[in-house]
């Protein structure tokens, strides 16, 4: 049998995973496009032959995230999640860490069939490496989940609270939850920095989670959600606002 047919349904399993893992549930359909968008040709390039494939993959993962902020702070603002509390929270983010954690599984477990057919372009070591790849967007993909399920309540609690924001304050107000430390947002990781901080976190995060059938669960939108709900939101929007040649973020 040659290498083309052996191949052919490892690809098509990879191929649904991956659709899978782009849709996890408790994301808006409009978010799985988006991802879509990003991320459809990952599945190609993965499994495909040619050199430099891993590379290719690494790049297009490295470049999505700033574009899909760009469209999931405009949701968060115009069409939020219904979070008031933190139980809603907890029971959304379970919701999509399962369903990203069965897609992986499967992932895998694609790339396994495909190392067993393809021992003419390196086998296992390349599936061990282009699972490297795909462990990066399943990180990606469980930070965006978390990005959503922060901002959205940012959101709401800014609007229970009487103050309007644009989505750039919302933005940097939910990359700060995100990537601060402490019980309640630290105002110094309200610069336009701290998102470039963050995504490198979810870039480099896929290395470890790129084990096999060892995706870890994350709780990163719990826990930012309680140092939202313990931080003063009119004076960190004030901070924001108060920025000398703030401009249009």
């Amino acid at each position: 049998m040659t290498l083309r047919p052996r191949l052919a349904r490892p690809r098509a399993a990879f191929a649904r995973a991956l659709r899978t893992l782009l849709a996890p549930e408790g994301l808006p359909p409009e978010a799985a496009a988006e991802l879509e968008a990003a991320f459809g040709s990952i599945g190609r390039e993965a499994i495909s032959g040619g050199p430099g494939r891993v590379g290719r993959v690494r790049a297009q993962v490295r470049a999505a995230p700033p574009r899909l902020l760009d469209w999931m702070s405009g949701q968060v603002v115009d069409h939020p999640a219904v979070l008031y509390d933190r139980e809603g929270v907890d029971l959304l983010a379970a919701r999509q860490n399962r369903s990203i954690s069965t897609a992986v599984g499967g992932l895998q477990l694609a790339l396994v069939a495909a190392a067993a057919a393809s021992t003419l372009e390196g086998g296992p070591v390349l599936a061990l490496a282009t699972d490297g790849a795909v462990g990066q967007v399943a990180s990606v993909v469980h930070g965006l989940c978390d990005w959503y399920n922060t901002g959205s309540y940012v959101v709401r609690r800014l609007r229970g609270a009487g103050i309007s924001v644009d989505r750039g304050e919302v933005r940097r107000l939910t990359n700060a939850a995100l990537v601060s430390k402490g019980r309640s947002i630290d105002e110094r990781s309200l610069g336009r920095s701290t998102e470039l901080r963050l995504v490198r976190h979810w870039v480099g995060r896929g290395f470890i989670d790129a084990l096999p059938f060892a995706v870890r669960v994350g709780r990163a939108s719990q826990r930012a959600t309680e140092r939202v709900e313990h931080s003063d939101l009119t004076r960190l929007v004030a901070v924001i606002r108060a920025e000398p040649n703030r401009g249009v973020d």
